[in-house]
């Protein structure tokens, strides 16, 4: 299991089997030299792709646009789906307790307003990265999206 101060992942043949399920989208940022913008969270010292969950009655691609907005102030439009993402080796372990297992979709997003905000409650900074400067403790969920950013297979990823 790696650990942090407070969110956890737990990695490993079966640890989703009694988890929830949750819902949800991650946002792909690319600047003009090709880096990505990723977040640190608030809840511990992991960086990921910008994304959250899926609220009920909302579609996946206005989830993506909110959850743009809240975790980094930039308005954003959907370009394109890069993947489905879901592992049942990781179960992602919520400060109150929850164990989720996450199912979520990728999209490529264009910037079309807003101003990048420093931080707030879920953002502890927003940074750009160039693969070869990617951090050691990036989300064991989000790994496998940004490996497909950088070489992006000849189709879709559905996992």
């Amino acid at each position: 299991m790696t650990q942090n101060a407070t969110l956890r992942f737990s990695e490993g043949v079966g640890v989703t089997r009694d988890a929830k399920v949750r819902l949800g989208v991650s946002i792909t940022l690319r600047d003009e030299q090709g880096r990505v913008l990723l977040q640190k969270r608030t809840d511990g010292d992991w960086w990921c792709l910008p994304g959250g969950g899926v609220d009920a009655g909302e579609t996946f691609r206005a989830a993506a646009v909110r959850e743009a907005r809240e975790e980094t102030g930039l308005q954003v439009e959907i370009v394109r789906l890069l993947g489905c993402y879901t592992d049942p080796r990781i179960c992602t372990i919520y400060p109150d307790g929850n164990r989720i297992k996450i199912a979520s979709l990728n999209f490529l997003c264009r910037i079309v307003g807003g101003e990048m905000i420093r931080e707030n409650e879920e953002t502890a900074a927003l940074r750009w990265f160039a693969e070869a400067d990617l951090p050691v403790n990036i989300a064991p969920t989000h790994r496998q999206r940004l490996k497909d950013v950088f070489h992006p297979p000849a189709t879709v990823p559905v996992d």
